[in-house]
């Protein structure tokens, strides 16, 4: 199997990639290299995977560098994680949405089946529900209200990929990730700076009370899963589809979760209260039986001990120096 994977310099990406190296899977990673957050964190991701000489840069809402990508390298499946991410930049941002999350999206299926790409696994996201969905969210519900245009553009992705599979021969699995965090992850994230606040790296602005409540998801078992669900993919018949959430089913407060990793710091966290944010949703709880149906009993990793893999991660030496840097270099 030959896999094409898109925001390969991203944090699920780079370790999606990481993950085909070790399985001897050939891939080929493709990224924009945007600046929503610093470059030169990407890449330094990139290379501490050993990483730098297996991604390309290519924009995916330009439809002659993806086809182009895609005619050459023939890939059998893409795994489809370039998005522009994040719910808070504004209306006067909003293109960068459109291009990547939907446009990108459009080319991709476009070149896929140009092509004769068998399928394509892509990242939706647990943002698509709202706070209209009853929680648990179930893949099968029809309440899906998104608070924001990134939480909108990933629904349009599940709607299109529905479209073209009655029309065509391409497979399709969406996958609604649910608050991914671990090392080398994006320092826009909570945790993140959370964790660098703990080390004595800036401050952290928390929005509203920190009672808003969130289904975390540790990367490596969205690596896992990923993959197991596109080997499952390559199983099912011609123009299928569907979606599966990826998490946990376990949602903790954000108050949680600062006091998890502010007994693990070395500092006293220094937090700025600010007003809540109305792109946030109140919780996210995923129903995952779906996700067991297909993969069987699953084991996620409980946040305790995901925070303790975040935080040895973000003591390293080459680490903690940079994590403000990073934090500020975010949009």
């Amino acid at each position: 199997m030959r896999v094409l994977v898109t925001g390969a310099a991203g944090f699920v990406g780079s370790h999606i990639c990481k993950k085909l190296v070790e399985l001897d899977i050939q891939f080929w990673g493709v990224d924009n290299f945007a600046d929503y957050y610093s470059v030169d964190y990407k890449r330094i991701r990139l290379d501490s995977f050993n990483l730098e000489r297996s991604v390309s840069i290519c924009d995916i809402s330009n439809f002659g560098q993806i086809n182009e990508v895609i005619s050459s390298f023939r890939p059998h499946y893409v795994i489809n994680l370039g998005a522009q991410a994040g719910v808070r930049l504004g209306l006067a941002a909003s293109d960068s949405y459109i291009a990547a999350n939907v446009r990108g999206f459009q080319n991709i299926i476009r070149s896929c089946i140009e092509n004769d790409v068998e399928g394509i696994l892509y990242a939706s996201s647990s943002s698509v529900y709202g706070d209209s969905t009853p929680t648990p969210y179930k893949e099968s519900s029809m309440i899906l209200r998104p608070k924001s245009i990134y939480g909108t553009t990933k629904l349009s992705n599940e709607l299109f990929a529905e479209i073209q599979a009655k029309s065509s021969k391409l497979r399709f699995r969406g996958l609604r990730f649910f608050t991914v965090y671990g090392p080398w992850g994006r320092p826009d994230m909570a945790y993140f700076r959370i964790a660098a606040a703990a080390l004595g790296q800036g401050e952290f602005n928390l929005f509203g009370n920190g009672t808003i409540k969130r289904d975390f998801t540790y990367v490596d078992d969205v690596v896992n899963f990923t993959l197991s669900l596109l080997k499952d993919l390559s199983l099912r018949k011609e123009s299928f589809n569907d979606i599966v959430n990826i998490g946990g089913s376990r949602p903790l407060e954000m108050n949680y979760l600062i006091d998890l990793i502010s007994r693990r710091g070395d500092s006293q966290l220094e937090i700025h209260k600010l007003g809540e944010n109305q792109a946030d949703s109140r919780v996210t709880m995923a129903d995952n039986s779906y996700l067991k149906t297909i993969l069987g009993d699953l084991k996620f990793t409980n946040l305790e001990e995901g925070v303790e893999e975040l935080m040895k991660w973000a003591r390293g030496d080459s680490i903690k120096p940079n994590l403000l840097k990073w934090i500020l270099s975010t949009v």
